[in-house]
């Protein structure tokens, strides 16, 4: 019943929607624990990791972060996937494309560094974080 109704919605643009601030995205959260309590039949001091893991589902902020991931390995290794608008844009950039000389962090993604707390929700940025914590072994295959 959970995939069926609630899931797929959730999944659906969460990239995008899980950047707004943490007080309007806890909301989220919270409805979603509540009906998954509701749905098990399971009492309120039931910890919230095993209701999502009897459901064999990722906690709201770590789809988000799944996504993410998946969005950028779409882009770094399958551009065709994505639609022609990212495919044709340079949404993300190599730091080796900035720069001619040899770095550590010549295979990662470049930060656009951002002063306020709202160009460091974006997608771009949260992304690209993501994907430079990942080991080599994985981004590059």
């Amino acid at each position: 019943m959970y995939y069926a109704f609630v899931h797929h919605y959730i999944l659906y643009g969460v990239e995008i929607y899980a950047n707004t601030k943490s007080a309007y995205f806890d909301k989220l959260i919270k409805l979603n624990s509540k009906l998954l309590r509701i749905l098990q039949n399971r009492p309120i001091t039931t910890p919230i990791c095993q209701l999502y893991k009897s459901y064999n589902t990722l906690l709201i902020p770590d789809l988000h972060k799944q996504q993410l991931l998946h969005f950028v390995y779409k882009y770094v290794h399958h551009p065709a996937l994505l639609p022609e608008a990212f495919i044709n844009s340079r949404y993300f950039t190599f730091n080796d494309e900035i720069h001619n000389y040899n770095t550590r962090t010549k295979t990662n993604l470049h930060l656009y560094y951002s002063i306020s707390s709202a160009g460091l929700r974006t997608t771009r940025h949260k992304a690209a974080v993501l994907w430079n914590e990942l080991p080599l072994s994985i981004s590059l295959s």
